[in-house]
């Protein structure tokens, strides 16, 4: 009795997945709105990542990966508008360096840009290896079975419901709103290096990889920040950019330059800088790149 309790269990065991997969596999391809050119199918979150994976081939010279920070590093329209330099802010909140690595793979299917920005608070903040590990494994899960991250929107893939309106402005999140950093100074130095998750690094080094074979230079970028960057998140950043050849621009060390009014340019009381903060660091990056 007890065997064949036994046999049950790990046939059920066995089974079931097998019974799964093929499931998983056809409603993945039926729900991947990306083949479709539709990114109105995604969820906010995913909308700007989506957009830029549908965009034409090779329309994209600039590549903008991060998190939060990184919609709104800067202005595609206005660096197009008086620069000639097309780009897209692949970026989502939260995003991790998994998905990161994810959006870039995926991106360099159809695009060859020349700059890759990386904003750097995705390397640098308060997110810790458990949960990192539960990130990188949701990544993989979407990768393979994408039904797994778009299942939310099927009354729209079926053309139940009509999809939410999402203006992507090239990934730009247009954001207005005026809160002001008053905590004063902010980068004291400091010997002190912040940690880099081991698996933040490895999935940086698969990012430099994908620069390195599609001749994509990498610039890494810190946003302006008070709220939550530091020397020893900076210190941290340089290290690595120091031994591995990459050129590091932290903008946090260039607010006077940059022209930042810490009562007018920020969105948040310090934490992401508004559209007039992102105007002065485009026009700062437009001279930069030239």
């Amino acid at each position: 009795m007890l065997d064949s309790e036994k046999r049950k269990r790990w046939l059920e065991f066995v089974v079931f997945p097998l019974l799964l997969l093929p499931v998983l596999i056809f409603f993945s391809e039926m729900m991947n709105p990306i083949p479709k050119g539709r990114p109105d199918l995604v969820s906010e979150r995913d909308a700007y990542v989506a957009a830029a994976l549908t965009q034409p081939a090779d329309s994209i010279g600039v590549a903008v990966l991060g998190d939060s920070e990184a919609l709104v590093l800067l202005s595609p329209k206005m660096l197009w508008e008086e620069a000639g330099i097309s780009s897209y802010i692949v970026a989502q909140s939260g995003q991790t360096p998994s998905e990161a690595y994810h959006a870039l793979r995926d991106l360099v299917k159809t695009q060859s840009p020349k700059l890759v920005i990386l904003e750097t608070d995705l390397l640098v903040n308060d997110t810790n290896e458990r949960r990192e590990l539960i990130g990188m494994f949701n990544t993989a899960a979407y990768d393979v079975f994408p039904v797994l991250r778009y299942h939310g929107k099927w009354k729209e893939m079926l053309g139940l419901k009509e999809p939410e309106k999402i203006e992507h402005y090239r990934g730009f999140a247009l954001r207005t709103d005026v809160v002001p950093y008053t905590g004063g100074e902010y980068m004291q130095p400091t010997e002190k290096k912040t940690k880099i998750l081991r698996s933040s690094l490895m999935y940086l080094k698969r990012i430099r990889q994908i620069c390195e074979e599609k001749g994509s230079e990498l610039l890494l970028v810190s946003a302006p920040a008070p709220m939550n960057f530091n020397y020893a998140k900076h210190n941290a950043i340089r290290d690595y950019a120091d031994r591995n050849g990459l050129t590091y621009l932290d903008l946090n060390e260039k607010t006077e330059e940059l022209g930042i009014d810490w009562n007018k340019d920020m969105l948040d009381g310090g934490d992401h800088v508004n559209v007039n903060g992102t105007e002065k660091i485009t026009r700062y990056l437009m001279e930069y790149l030239k």
